[in-house]
């Protein structure tokens, strides 16, 4: 008896650093700051927020924002995962080409949107004029403005929504698609009457996840609204402006209060679809069919699906190539109509000059970055091994929501608390902060990855007299290496992406000294070149430095994806499909 109860202690300490991190980090600030909402127990900042008289242009602005993004990025996503699954030659290079803007900071990705939707020299109203269209203000006009981020944003969100559909697509029995081709089924019959069933659970999966990022999406609205448009502003970046520019600290809150509700909902959904599993018996599946096949022949529907797996691939391709161009070419080149879309010459002046101001901001979100993964995975490891290995469903489905939680919900509570330990404006505090988006994520991946470990490896340990820790740390650690490498590399990717806590944490670059001072990320340095931010220091719009300044934000974390692909895509895959 006293043999079980010390192994249910020594059980606890898995997951005992992870909840008390979380509880610090996350779930104490966003009490605090639903606390500090309410100052006077009246609710007047709450009625003073619905006073407000942009509140419903802002509201309505997030639903066009969020809806927008999540069904054109699933449907999307949806034609191009068809399209990869059906071919049998390319579908490595379709993968690549597909994830790769994924890889890319919502900072940078903005940044070269705003060249594109230049309404004189931008390729996008070439376009348009090309097919005898008329050219459109883009972030100028009001009535098009929430239209212009949330095609931004669909462009963010269709590689994640590929690479989980996709991951449902594969998982599909192999016997049912040979059973598919013995019944002499077409391909779009196996789509819609049993693949599309099968995969129900992943795409809304998708779905639920990119309507979650969608509503806390912070720095799409902050790079490419001009700072101070509520024509096109979205309730994450209302909160912040109104705590952190406008001083209205309980206003903002109690409008980060209204955003987290917002998002419980798909987050409860979401916990729902994954905790009932996507699977469905392949008998049902092909009673089912009849009556809801769509019958179009083979080359007939690969056609159709090609050309809309081309058209997508160029939508997401095409602004990385901007990228790359309008950074390695003269300036006077991005100043001519109609624009020059192949590179006649190329010159790395602008890019090498503005890389050696970016060299603070490198180092500390490198360092930044590599000591948060290390914090993410001695914390999250155990942690996952517990869920998995215990069944507690319960710090799995936590995790789903506090990772669902909008960080400018919490962002008050957290900059409090980093203030009073005097830290502000320090690698420390970003160091301490960043695994609030990592660790979720990470015990949720990797609690399914642990789940199909066999577990004779470690119960012959076990038996052998090694204690639960060292049968985890020698056993169950190197047989998880690639979750574990999986994991890393996401939590990199995802801490190179942040910009709103760098944002509030800190208040200068680098300075080159030890202990270090100066904490701004390589997202606080490529807001400095779009005239459009708050954060501008520059007042025209510089095309080769705004393009060298999101080159040099997504560069490091594009290679270093190109390279490791296998490992992030197994990283994707595991946390967004499986229950």
């Amino acid at each position: 008896m006293t043999r079980a109860v010390g192994k249910e202690y020594s059980s606890r300490l898995f997951y005992i650093p992870a909840v008390v991190y979380l509880a610090l980090f996350a779930f104490l600030p966003f009490v605090f700051s639903i606390f500090l909402s309410t100052p006077n127990a009246d609710f007047s900042s709450y009625l003073l927020l619905f006073e407000f008289p942009e509140l419903h242009t802002v509201l309505l602005n997030t639903l066009i924002f969020s809806l927008g993004t999540a069904g054109f990025s699933t449907l999307l996503g949806l034609a191009l995962a068809i399209f990869a699954d059906m071919i049998s030659h390319g579908k490595r290079l379709v993968t690549l080409l597909a994830y790769l803007p994924y890889t890319i900071p919502f900072t940078a990705g903005a940044l070269v949107w705003t060249l594109i939707y230049d309404p004189i020299f931008g390729p996008a109203n070439f376009f348009l004029r090309t097919l005898h269209l008329p050219g459109v203000n883009w972030l100028g006009s009001p009535s098009v403005q929430v239209y212009s981020e949330t095609i931004v944003s669909i462009w963010t969100g269709i590689p994640f929504a590929f690479l989980i559909i996709l991951a449902g697509l594969n998982s599909i029995p192999k016997e049912l698609k040979e059973a598919a081709k013995v019944d002499q089924l077409t391909k779009s019959e196996y789509y819609t009457s049993i693949a599309l069933k099968l995969a129900k659970g992943a795409i809304l999966v998708s779905f639920l996840m990119s309507l979650i990022i969608s509503f806390g999406n912070f720095d799409l609205p902050y790079i490419l609204n001009g700072g101070y448009s509520y024509s096109m502003a979205t309730l994450p970046f209302l909160v912040w402006f109104q705590i952190f520019y406008q001083n209205q600290v309980s206003q903002g809150l109690a409008g980060g209060v209204i955003l987290a509700a917002m998002v419980s909902v798909p987050a409860f959904l979401l916990i729902r679809v994954l905790s009932g599993g996507g699977s469905r018996k392949e008998g049902g599946a092909r009673r089912r069919r009849a009556g809801t096949a769509i019958r179009i022949p083979d080359r007939m529907f690969m056609l159709l699906v090609g050309l809309v797996a081309a058209v997508v691939i160029f939508f997401l391709l095409f602004p990385i190539y901007w990228m790359f161009l309008v950074a390695t070419r003269s300036q006077f080149m991005n100043f001519v109509y109609p624009p020059v879309l192949y590179p006649s010459s190329l010159t790395f002046t602008t890019f090498i000059q503005t890389f050696n101001q970016a060299k603070p901001y490198l180092v500390t979100t490198s360092v930044v970055s590599a000591v948060a993964m290390g914090i993410t995975i001695l914390i999250s490891a155990p942690a996952a091994y517990f869920a998995a290995r215990h069944r507690a469903r319960w710090l799995v489905y936590l995790c789903v929501y506090l990772f669902s939680l909008p960080s400018t919900s919490f962002v008050f509570g957290v900059y409090f608390m980093i203030a009073k330990l005097g830290l502000l404006n320090t690698w420390l505090a970003l160091i301490l902060t960043y695994p609030v988006f990592t660790v979720p994520f990470a015990v949720w991946t990797l609690s399914n990855f642990y789940s199909q470990l066999p577990r004779q490896y470690e119960e012959a340990a076990l038996i052998d007299g090694h204690s639960v820790f060292n049968a985890f740390f020698r056993i169950v650690m190197p047989i998880a290496r690639p979750g574990l490498i999986a994991t890393s590399l996401l939590s990199f990717v995802f801490s190179w992406h942040l910009l709103l806590f760098p944002l509030v944490l800190s208040q200068t670059p680098y300075q080159f000294n030890f202990p270090p001072t100066g904490s701004f990320a390589i997202t606080n340095f490529a807001t400095l070149f779009d005239p459009t931010s708050l954060g501008s220091s520059v007042s025209s719009n510089i095309w080769g430095q705004v393009g060298s300044a999101g080159l040099i934000a997504a560069l490091p974390v594009m290679i270093l994806a190109i390279l490791a692909q296998n490992y992030l895509l197994k990283g994707i895959y595991t946390g967004g499909v499986k229950g």
